[in-house]
């Protein structure tokens, strides 16, 4: 025991060391004292690569590594805790940025939350198993939409629809049930079928200064 104090007493405070060895957030280091097994500091979010060049400091329980000085250009940098992970501002914004891309991934909840938020993207592709929204009110401005669903259904206690032209396509039926229903047509009104049937249980009347039958 004496002799491995010995010897941690006679290493350098802090030194250069390239890693050799990653198992988990234990490191195997090489320096110009010898080899070491090295635990990352807290303060070192990245994570040290193999061939990486690090700051080693020695001290009575062993050996950390404190950060990472240089390493491979072309190789990622990745940031990890163990626990959570906050990164805050205490005034001013916080600004994610990457050249060719940002990916957010995790197998858990992802939650924005924000007094006002602003998506602009040239084009955007969403792939969600259930989407549920809850809110006030809906603005849309677009040139063009396509829907294509096995099935639609709208619950409304109101629907206005104002339209230059509309048309309708249905290949077999259209039900229209209500309590009351009115049709305007300022120039022509137009039914066309193979059979077409007209049942009122009260009245049924048909005004007009010209009526032609056959």
């Amino acid at each position: 025991m004496r002799d491995n104090l010995a010897r941690k007493l006679a290493l350098p405070p802090q030194e250069a060391a390239t890693v050799t060895g990653i198992a988990g957030r234990v490191l195997r280091v090489r320096s110009g004292s010898g080899e070491f097994e090295a635990r990352r500091a807290a303060s070192c979010l990245l994570d040290p690569g193999l061939g990486d060049l690090v700051l080693l400091a020695h001290h009575e329980r062993g050996s950390h590594v404190l950060a990472v000085l240089e390493r491979d250009e072309e190789a990622p940098a990745r940031l990890s805790a163990d626990g959570d992970l906050e990164i805050a501002a205490a005034s001013g914004r916080v600004t994610v940025s990457g050249r060719d891309g940002i990916d957010m991934l995790t197998p858990g909840e992802a939650v924005l939350a924000a007094g006002t938020a602003r998506v602009s993207s040239q084009r955007a592709d969403a792939s969600i198993g259930v989407l549920n929204y809850l809110g006030d009110q809906v603005t849309a401005q677009v040139d063009r939409v396509k829907t294509v669903a096995q099935s639609v259904e709208t619950v409304a206690s109101r629907l206005v629809q104002r339209l230059d032209r509309a048309y309708r396509f249905i290949a077999r039926s259209e039900t229209v049930r209500a309590e009351y229903v009115e049709v305007e047509a300022r120039a022509a009104y137009v039914v066309k079928s193979e059979t077409t049937l007209m049942n009122s249980a009260a009245l049924t009347k048909i005004d007009s200064s010209q009526i032609h039958l056959g």
